[in-house]
């Protein structure tokens, strides 16, 4: 197993920490952000048309959300269990609690996502159904339809066509908590090239407790294993060299703790080795994978990703993009926070201020969606 004496984090991200089980308080002067307004409570039917984003309204208070032409984008985003679906939904989970259909929709065609890794979807959903969701709220250009596959409660929805059987993980075991999302996104070759992007979807456990911190090494142990296998001829899983791919989710990254399991994903520092095998060198060059590391709307500011100010922990960077940095390049990164936006760049984009909060009759906040875009290859 691999040691080293410095952290693993810059101090810039190290003092960006908290989730549910931290022990720092919040400060005591909250972090600024701009008067709310009303969010509508308007919601369209299976046939309204997808509105095309408005040409030349880009600023240097938007210009964050504009992809790079030619252009992978990828979102992350930890929803809050079901709160994207109509309230009515039969299959909601039973801790569903907050209705964020509308501000979902709005975020989710302001950005524009190629592929979409979300997390706390009730397990009981329909690879089929999921993805006749995403196409209403998004459409799909001709000859494309939206795909997903679906592993505990973690979703990976694309335009394109996406491979999983024979790309899931292998966990190993017969503990459900090991599970996330894996599969081959086969990407156009007249637009990216001759490569594919293999993707993992992640929900690692929340928590404090030693039980929980064991699990999180567990589930980053496994993921490593995995990586590993893809790289490796023989066994479960050959990906054919050079293959791009991407570690995303939520990974409970609390920074009152070590967060032992993000040097494991970014390190491949193996924490089992008796179970999981010997450390590796987990980019297809032997060195170590790069964090994205997106900031508030590109502002290079902020970089939390998830808040709670009902509670008294501190915004923390809970949510990562991890990816190969030797085969494929970050073009852009950012958090959407519709609060630090003008009123100009919301009307632009339809978006309201208030659509990142979890619950805006209270003003709280949890998770922030988490947005990339990729070119394949390396930068020259």
């Amino acid at each position: 197993m691999k040691r080293r004496s410095a952290m693993l984090l810059g101090a810039a991200l190290a003092s960006l920490s908290g989730c549910s089980n931290a022990t720092l308080p919040l400060p005591s002067a909250p972090i600024p952000s701009a008067a709310p307004s009303t969010t509508s409570s308007a919601s369209p039917d299976a046939a309204t048309p997808v509105p095309s984003r408005p040409a030349a309204t880009l600023s240097p208070d938007d210009a964050f959300l504009d992809k790079v032409p030619g252009s992978l984008r990828l979102m992350t985003y930890n929803v809050n269990w079901d709160s994207i679906f109509p309230d009515d939904d039969p299959l909601n989970h039973e801790l569903r609690a907050f209705d964020r259909e509308d501000s979902f929709r709005r975020i989710l065609r302001a950005i524009r996502p190629d592929i979409v890794c979300l997390q706390e979807i009730n397990y009981f959903r329909k690879d089929r159904e999921l993805a006749d969701f995403m196409e209403r709220l998004l459409g799909a250009p001709e000859g494309e339809v939206w795909q997903v596959a679906h592993v505990a409660d973690d979703v990976i929805a694309t335009r394109f066509e996406l491979r999983e059987e024979g790309y899931e993980l292998v966990t190993g075991s017969i503990l459900t908590n090991l599970d996330q999302a894996a599969a081959l996104v086969d990407l156009p070759d007249e637009r990216y090239g001759p490569t594919d992007l293999y993707l993992i979807c992640s929900h690692f456990k929340s928590g404090g407790s030693p039980d929980d911190i064991r699990l999180r090494l567990r589930q980053a142990d496994v993921i490593m294993a995995h990586v590993r296998d893809f790289e490796t001829p023989g066994e479960h899983l050959d990906l054919p060299d050079v293959t791009p791919f991407v570690i995303l989710g939520d990974f409970n990254a609390y920074a009152t703790e070590p967060a032992r399991h993000l040097e494991t994903l970014f390190e491949g520092d193996i924490y089992d080795e008796q179970r999981y095998g010997v450390d590796l060198n987990p980019d297809w060059d032997g060195t170590e994978l790069q964090d994205a590391r997106p900031s508030h709307n590109g502002l290079e500011i902020r970089y939390f990703t998830w808040r709670d100010d009902s509670g008294p922990f501190i915004p923390g960077a809970l949510d990562r993009v991890i990816f190969s940095d030797s085969v494929m390049t970050l073009r852009n990164a950012f958090v959407l926070n519709t609060r630090l936006l003008t009123d100009e760049a919301l009307a632009a984009h339809g978006l309201e201020r208030d659509d990142v909060l979890l619950d805006p009759a209270s003003g709280n906040y949890d998770h922030f969606p988490v947005v990339v875009d990729f070119s394949m290859g390396s930068t020259p």
